[in-house]
């Protein structure tokens, strides 16, 4: 029997975004982080109308293919952007320029299947660069609130990250608000980590004993 590789990196990888669904070379869908932390309910958004939260996810995804567009280095102008995301895109080159963050193209919103604890995680960072030479992960946040989750979905990339061999010193959720603005979020805790694996490991027990799926 073939052994799978511990790191799937990029095409290696079939991401479905929609489902976001992480499915490895032997074709078995993988739980992601993001998927782990609401499974093990760190994150609940049940108590949000359904049409605020579906407005709020597509906006969100605009954002991101947009500032995903600046950090390959692309120009931005040959895209048609809604105006309703200028703002957020704005706040993310002022981000980006005040910070000094230069991201590394080659792991701008790269899916990943990587071996953690003893499971395959899924996981598709937002963003890798140095600020100030400082190895960095980031996560753009297109919210009006921050939530203490970012910290452990930021410690989730940052493992992952490491295994496939990119040692990442800093953790940032980058916050952009709707009037061009940003606020920084930077996760110092190095109990984030182990609040990762908890989380981990507890939404896998979950899915074992069919208490949740990945649907």
């Amino acid at each position: 029997m073939t052994t799978l590789p511990s790191v799937l990196i990029g095409e290696d990888v079939f991401f479905e975004h929609d489902a976001h669904a992480y499915v490895d070379l032997g074709g078995k869908q993988r739980m992601s982080v993001t998927q782990a932390i609401k499974i093990a309910g760190l994150i609940d958004y049940s108590m949000v109308p359904a049409n605020v939260l579906e407005n709020a996810a597509a906006r969100g995804r605009l954002v991101h293919q947009a500032c995903a567009i600046i950090d390959r280095g692309l120009d931005l102008a040959d895209y048609e952007v809604p105006d309703i995301c200028q703002p957020y895109i704005e706040a993310y080159q002022k981000f980006a320029w005040e910070m000094r963050f230069v991201p590394d193209p080659a792991w701008i919103e790269c899916p990943m299947i990587v071996e953690l604890f003893g499971h395959r995680v899924g996981m598709t960072p937002d963003a890798v660069g140095v600020i100030d030479g400082v190895p960095v992960v980031v996560e753009r946040k297109a919210t009006s609130a921050a939530h203490p989750s970012w910290a452990i979905q930021t410690a989730g990339y940052a493992l992952g990250l490491r295994a496939a061999g990119v040692q990442i010193r800093r953790r940032i959720a980058v916050q952009l608000m709707p009037t061009g603005t940003y606020r920084v979020h930077e996760s110092l805790n190095p109990g984030d980590f182990e609040t990762f694996a908890d989380a981990y490991r507890i939404a896998a027990w979950k899915l074992a004993h069919n208490l949740a799926s990945l649907a």
